[in-house]
């Protein structure tokens, strides 16, 4: 019980730790215009940049990511989302959404940028992993990596609950607009006929008697 109550609190403040590490955003992207976000990497590492339209016009946008020496690493036009692992060098990446070919209509992008292997919590810590790991330290990391699985997934259902969310306040307005349009053409069209019916019955009809002409007497 010592054992695990150790490796909890020693678990909870490492996995803040990764989690500043693991960067996400959501940003929007208003029309005919373009945003780049830079990431330095200090070392080789192989990394996982995934991107998602989770709201406006036909949820997609123009991705493309630009290595250190301007060499476009990954470019895609009008996208919905898609998930990118690649092995980045020592340099400054960017990564760059554009709403440039929208005329109306403003994007909202969420994106995150993380470590395709999960390292140990040593090696997270900045200090060489051991070759063998006792108990403690195979327990913790297992946990650890645990944590990571459950942290992607949840990333991975807020984006969706915002997509669905967009979705349904979406159809939920078009529903609105038509339900007042039906309701206005029957309040019309319910006035229109009372008028029409109360016009017939109020309208004077000519009489049919000839008329008589008055004769002059000599």
């Amino acid at each position: 019980m010592l054992v695990q109550t150790i490796c909890i609190l020693f678990l909870s403040v490492t996995v803040c730790w990764a989690y500043f590490a693991r960067e996400g955003f959501t940003i929007m992207i208003p029309p005919k215009q373009q945003s780049c976000f830079s990431k330095k990497f200090t070392s080789k590492i192989k990394v996982i940049f995934e991107y998602r339209v989770t709201a406006g016009g036909n949820q997609d946008i123009d991705a493309k990511i630009v290595m250190p020496n301007g060499v476009y690493l990954y470019v895609e036009e009008r996208k919905h989302g898609d998930e990118v692992s690649f092995d980045a060098q020592n340099g400054e990446y960017q990564f760059c959404f554009s709403n440039e070919f929208s005329k109306m209509t403003t994007k909202r992008i969420a994106f995150n940028i993380r470590p395709f292997d999960e390292g140990s919590l040593a090696e997270e810590a900045g200090e060489q992993a051991p070759q063998v790991k006792g108990p403690l330290e195979a327990f913790c990391d297992n946990i650890h990596f645990l944590m990571t699985t459950v942290m992607d997934f949840q990333m991975k259902y807020m984006v969706r609950e915002s997509m669905s969310r967009y979705v349904a306040e979406h159809l939920n307005k078009r529903v609105m607009w038509w339900s007042l349009g039906q309701t206005v053409i029957i309040v019309l069209t319910g006035f229109g006929q009372v008028f029409i019916f109360k016009k017939f019955f109020t309208e004077t009809r000519r009489s049919s008697k000839p008329l008589e002409v008055p004769t002059l007497s000599t």
